[in-house]
């Protein structure tokens, strides 16, 4: 009766140990209070099938502290997603860093299997594609040659600069702007010579004083009188410069007693 009553208690023993070995360990969890917030907050998004943001949660998770927890998990979103090379690559990494855990690994393993084969399946029976660079063959008599399409008659016209790109209509209207400033300069000057003529102490000193401002007011009229030409020149130049018209302009200054003369051609 003893004898009986070991041996129950030796196959009662076995039993709970060999039982004890069947269960598998719990998957190892992180750690940090951040992680196992994301960790909780992913699952119960994923138990209502918000899949994608689970998966946003699990990675958030990894990245505060990695665990094969987060693994598993991301390659179930994927594979709910059907975005099985993603799904895939978290399911071999959590094989390669939880084998402590056959029974995950196993249902991994078989999980891998399974989207290879749809894979390759949807590759197989994938459609080509006609993007339009496929050449089609073609039968051409041999008697017949194919003859090359005339070109077409291009007929040229002369170009025209624009008038801005006129060098000499500019040329001649900004020496003609100078002109007009040194005319100006010059009268200016003789004002002042006869405003100190007036002021002269002596009668000699006043007439040297008011010949040098008779001759500078006679430059100035001279050359502000052709610079207002080659001013009036140069813009009509320009003006007319699309038309392609040939502007021809000739001046001709001369002095007369105590006056100018000035006549000009277009």
């Amino acid at each position: 009766m003893v004898v009986a009553r070991v041996c129950m208690v030796v196959i009662a023993m076995l039993s709970m140990a060999r039982f004890a070995h069947a269960e598998d360990p719990p998957m190892r969890k992180p750690r940090q209070a951040s992680a196992l917030e994301h960790l909780a907050q992913a699952t119960k998004l994923y138990n209502v099938r918000s899949f994608e943001k689970a998966a946003d949660e699990y990675k958030a998770g990894a990245l505060v502290e990695a665990a094969p927890v987060f693994d598993y998990n991301l390659g179930q979103c994927y594979r709910q997603l059907h975005r099985y090379e993603d799904a895939i690559w978290h399911y071999q990494r959590f094989v390669s860093q939880s084998p402590e855990t056959p029974e995950h690994v196993e249902a991994s393993q078989k999980f891998i299997a399974q989207m290879r084969a749809e894979l390759d399946h949807k590759a197989m029976t994938e459609p080509p594609v006609d993007d339009g660079t496929a050449t089609h063959a073609r039968v051409d008599t041999p008697t017949r040659q194919s003859v090359a399409p005339s070109p077409l008659p291009i007929t040229t016209r002369p170009s025209v600069e624009p008038w801005y790109a006129d060098g000499l209509g500019w040329g001649l209207a900004g020496v003609g702007l100078v002109s007009v400033g040194i005319s100006a300069a010059l009268l200016f000057d003789s004002s002042s010579l006869n405003d100190d003529a007036n002021h002269a102490t002596t009668q000699t000193e006043a007439n040297g004083l008011h010949d040098k401002a008779n001759t500078r007011a006679l430059l100035g009229s001279v050359i502000g009188i052709g610079g207002v030409g080659l001013l009036v020149t140069g813009v009509i130049k320009l003006a007319i410069h699309p038309s392609g018209s040939n502007l021809t302009a000739a001046w001709n200054v001369g002095v007369v007693g105590n006056g100018v003369v000035v006549s000009g051609t277009f």
